[in-house]
């Protein structure tokens, strides 16, 4: 799945998922897009950065550094 940022010809923003780029192609010359504010079908794909997943958060212990979450706090050393 992915996500557009889209503007209609009114001005409107708004995100919409598709499954793939394509599947935004097809719709888009089928006509088959229009906004949810004012249904205009003249929507366009805006700018769209990437949302990278960073994977899981890394523990941190009270001294906000990773290395103390996993033993004795290395600051006390």
């Amino acid at each position: 799945m992915i996500v557009f940022n889209l503007r209609c010809g009114q001005g409107h923003s708004f995100e919409e998922w598709f499954a793939s780029s394509a599947d935004y192609d097809e719709k888009a010359a089928a006509s088959a897009l229009s906004c949810p504010e004012c249904g205009d079908g003249r929507v366009e794909k805006g700018l769209t950065a990437p949302r990278i997943n960073g994977g899981a958060a890394q523990p941190v212990g009270p001294c906000g550094q990773a290395a103390c979450a996993a033993g004795p706090c290395q600051m006390l050393d």
